[in-house]
Protein backbone atom coordinates (compact mmCIF):
# COMPACT_ATOMS: atom_id res chain seq x y z
CA UNK A 1 0.00 0.00 0.00
CA UNK A 2 1.25 3.33 -1.09
CA UNK A 3 1.53 6.30 1.76
CA UNK A 4 1.96 10.33 1.90
CA UNK A 5 4.66 9.49 2.66
CA UNK A 6 5.48 7.43 -0.25
CA UNK A 7 4.73 10.21 -3.00
CA UNK A 8 6.19 13.44 -4.13
CA UNK A 9 3.54 16.52 -4.52
CA UNK A 10 4.02 18.80 -7.43
CA UNK A 11 2.48 22.01 -8.92
CA UNK A 12 1.70 23.32 -12.18
CA UNK A 13 0.68 26.92 -12.98
CA UNK A 14 -1.45 27.29 -16.32
CA UNK A 15 -4.27 29.05 -17.76
CA UNK A 16 -7.69 27.77 -16.76
CA UNK A 17 -8.60 25.79 -20.51
CA UNK A 18 -4.95 23.82 -19.95
CA UNK A 19 -5.27 23.07 -16.45
CA UNK A 20 -8.85 21.32 -17.51
CA UNK A 21 -7.26 19.96 -20.59
CA UNK A 22 -4.54 18.04 -18.59
CA UNK A 23 -7.18 17.31 -15.65
CA UNK A 24 -9.74 15.62 -18.42
CA UNK A 25 -7.22 14.01 -20.85
CA UNK A 26 -4.07 13.52 -19.18
CA UNK A 27 -0.58 14.78 -20.12
CA UNK A 28 -0.53 15.06 -24.32
CA UNK A 29 3.66 15.94 -25.51
CA UNK A 30 2.63 16.79 -28.68
CA UNK A 31 0.23 20.11 -27.32
CA UNK A 32 2.71 20.74 -25.09
CA UNK A 33 5.81 20.47 -28.03
CA UNK A 34 3.40 23.06 -30.10
CA UNK A 35 2.51 25.11 -27.45
CA UNK A 36 6.58 25.40 -26.49
CA UNK A 37 7.40 25.93 -29.58
CA UNK A 38 5.85 28.97 -30.03
CA UNK A 39 6.74 30.28 -26.13
CA UNK A 40 10.45 28.47 -25.88
CA UNK A 41 10.92 27.79 -22.16
CA UNK A 42 14.19 27.79 -19.88
CA UNK A 43 15.42 24.28 -19.98
CA UNK A 44 13.76 23.63 -23.54
CA UNK A 45 10.80 21.47 -24.74
CA UNK A 46 9.37 19.58 -21.24
CA UNK A 47 6.96 19.88 -18.74
CA UNK A 48 7.80 21.70 -15.97
CA UNK A 49 6.45 21.43 -11.95
CA UNK A 50 7.60 23.72 -9.58
CA UNK A 51 8.06 22.02 -5.73
CA UNK A 52 6.14 24.72 -4.15
CA UNK A 53 2.44 26.35 -4.66
CA UNK A 54 3.54 29.24 -4.28
CA UNK A 55 6.08 29.37 -7.52
CA UNK A 56 3.58 27.46 -9.42
CA UNK A 57 0.59 30.60 -8.99
CA UNK A 58 3.91 32.64 -10.08
CA UNK A 59 3.63 31.10 -13.16
CA UNK A 60 0.01 30.04 -13.62
CA UNK A 61 0.20 34.59 -13.47
CA UNK A 62 2.29 34.07 -16.96
CA UNK A 63 0.64 31.70 -18.66
CA UNK A 64 0.65 31.55 -22.27
CA UNK A 65 -3.03 30.06 -23.49
CA UNK A 66 -6.32 31.55 -22.88
CA UNK A 67 -5.76 33.64 -19.87
CA UNK A 68 -9.17 35.25 -20.36
CA UNK A 69 -10.95 32.78 -18.33
CA UNK A 70 -8.04 33.73 -15.74
CA UNK A 71 -5.46 31.04 -14.39
CA UNK A 72 -4.66 28.16 -11.57
CA UNK A 73 -2.89 25.83 -10.60
CA UNK A 74 -2.86 21.99 -10.59
CA UNK A 75 -1.34 19.06 -8.26
CA UNK A 76 -0.07 16.28 -9.71
CA UNK A 77 1.04 12.96 -6.72
CA UNK A 78 3.40 10.92 -7.93
CA UNK A 79 4.89 7.36 -6.26
CA UNK A 80 8.45 8.44 -4.69
CA UNK A 81 9.69 5.31 -6.34
CA UNK A 82 8.20 6.57 -9.93
CA UNK A 83 9.77 9.82 -9.78
CA UNK A 84 13.18 8.25 -8.88
CA UNK A 85 13.20 5.74 -11.31
CA UNK A 86 12.68 8.99 -13.96
CA UNK A 87 15.29 10.87 -12.77
CA UNK A 88 18.00 7.88 -12.89
CA UNK A 89 17.29 7.11 -16.55
CA UNK A 90 17.77 11.12 -17.14
CA UNK A 91 13.77 12.07 -17.73
CA UNK A 92 13.83 14.05 -15.05
CA UNK A 93 15.73 16.34 -13.25
CA UNK A 94 15.74 18.87 -10.95
CA UNK A 95 17.07 22.50 -11.88
CA UNK A 96 17.05 26.04 -10.45
CA UNK A 97 14.99 28.36 -11.97
CA UNK A 98 16.67 31.25 -13.46
CA UNK A 99 15.70 34.97 -14.75
CA UNK A 100 12.74 34.88 -11.63
CA UNK A 101 12.58 37.34 -8.52
CA UNK A 102 12.91 34.67 -6.04
CA UNK A 103 15.15 31.90 -5.46
CA UNK A 104 13.04 28.36 -6.21
CA UNK A 105 13.44 24.96 -7.96
CA UNK A 106 11.32 23.33 -10.53
CA UNK A 107 10.72 19.92 -12.04
CA UNK A 108 11.45 19.13 -15.75
CA UNK A 109 9.44 16.38 -17.15
CA UNK A 110 10.79 15.32 -20.46
CA UNK A 111 7.91 14.85 -23.01
CA UNK A 112 8.31 11.23 -23.30
CA UNK A 113 7.21 10.82 -19.58
CA UNK A 114 3.72 11.85 -20.52
CA UNK A 115 2.89 8.45 -20.39
CA UNK A 116 4.33 7.49 -17.55
CA UNK A 117 3.00 9.93 -15.76
CA UNK A 118 -0.92 9.67 -16.94
CA UNK A 119 -0.73 5.97 -16.02
CA UNK A 120 1.34 6.68 -12.53
CA UNK A 121 0.35 10.08 -11.21
CA UNK A 122 -2.95 11.34 -9.75
CA UNK A 123 -4.04 14.97 -11.37
CA UNK A 124 -6.07 17.41 -9.09
CA UNK A 125 -6.91 21.20 -8.88
CA UNK A 126 -4.95 22.33 -5.77
CA UNK A 127 -6.57 23.24 -3.03
CA UNK A 128 -4.87 25.37 -0.09
CA UNK A 129 -4.49 23.65 2.86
Amino acid sequence: MITPADMITLYHGTDVPSALDILNNGLQADKLLALQARHPVQSGAAWYVACDPEVAWFFASLAPGDTAQGCTVIEMSLPLAVFERLVTAGLASREHIANVPFVAEQIRFDLATCDVLNAQAEFRPFRKA
